[in-house]
């Protein structure tokens, strides 16, 4: 079963709901040969050894290969949204090194190209719960890193005439030893540079696991509810301006679990709902596990479908 996110230009936030995510390509291309591409984005994967979560991963791992594959359909790539296990922040690294050798298992069977984004729970140890040493050699963003990012946590990449960029929006708040949202100054900086070599006319792709904007939880809690540090990115407002010169079309977040989608302008924030649910315990507010299946086309236009996988919780 589908679930799509309409992309009605008057609608400032629209949650998901019934319809098929998938259609077929339109036939139109640029005279310069370019032609309208899709991609997937499946975040809050969650892996774990506990409540089947390894098999959940590779019953959406088929599902994706599924829709890859099918003439009708295809896709070219998949982006993940971070948090692609369980935990790493208040476990021993004996435990992150499982959770990550679980999540390569069920990646192995994936029939096309994966991009990674680090969530915070793909981070050792920074937490005020931590239990692993700031010492070790895996401390932090390290293994994530070595595994995925050649060594860096964020990075960029051109695909069928957009650009692509997978931030890291896992700071540290250094009173608390917790994580918080924030993009470091460093990775600013590389962000200025790279947009700018990117074009101000290019379309743009930004994924970023905690999101910028975010109303859910003033829907489910009260418009007055304050968030705190954890639930957004908490200096989005210093770099906007960045953003704003630039042709942003879209950036997806993960982090809430919940299927959601704000229109600023002329970007689209959509949050995208969780692979793992409400971690492997069910959906979360009606929202079934799932990903995203994304038509970007020539002229800067996109379409957002949300796929589910058909999981059935355990016990």
């Amino acid at each position: 079963m589908g679930y799509r996110l309409p992309m009605n230009r008057r609608q400032l936030l629209q949650f998901a709901a019934g319809g098929s995510g998938i259609v077929a390509s339109p036939s139109f291309a640029r005279e310069d040969g370019v032609k309208p591409f899709r991609f997937l984005f499946a975040t809050d994967i969650h892996v774990q050894p506990e409540r089947g979560g390894i098999d959940g991963w590779k019953q959406c791992v088929a599902k994706m290969n599924a829709i890859a594959g099918a003439p009708a359909t295809g896709a070219d790539f998949l982006i993940t949204g971070g948090d692609l296990i369980m935990d790493a922040l208040e476990v021993g690294i004996d435990r992150a090194r499982l959770e990550w050798s679980l999540f390569d298992e069920g990646g192995k069977a994936l029939e096309l190209p994966a991009y990674h984004t680090i969530g915070n729970h793909d981070v050792v140890g920074w937490s005020s719960k931590a239990v692993v040493d700031p010492g070790h050699q895996d401390y932090g963003k390290k293994l994530f890193a070595d595994r995925y990012g050649e060594g860096k946590t964020y990075r960029s990449f051109d695909h069928g005439g957009w650009h692509f960029v997978l931030l890291d929006s896992i700071g540290r708040n250094t009173s608390t030893g917790d994580y918080e949202g924030r993009i470091d100054d460093e990775q600013l900086a590389w962000l200025e540079a790279d947009l700018g070599t990117a074009g101000k006319g290019t379309p743009v792709v930004i994924v970023s696991h905690i999101p910028f904007y975010s109303v859910w939880h003033q829907v489910i809690k009260g418009p007055s509810f304050a968030l705190d540090g954890k639930a957004l990115v908490a200096n989005v407002h210093e770099f906007r301006k960045l953003l704003e010169s630039h042709n942003v079309r879209l950036v997806l977040s993960g982090h809430g679990h919940v299927l959601e989608k704000i229109e600023i302008g002329k970007t689209r924030y959509i949050q995208g709902g969780a692979v793992s649910g409400m971690w492997w315990k069910g959906p979360v507010h009606g929202n079934p596990e799932g990903f995203g299946v994304i038509e970007c086309r020539p002229d800067g236009t996109f379409d957002y479908g949300y796929e589910s996988f058909g999981w059935e919780v355990r016990a």
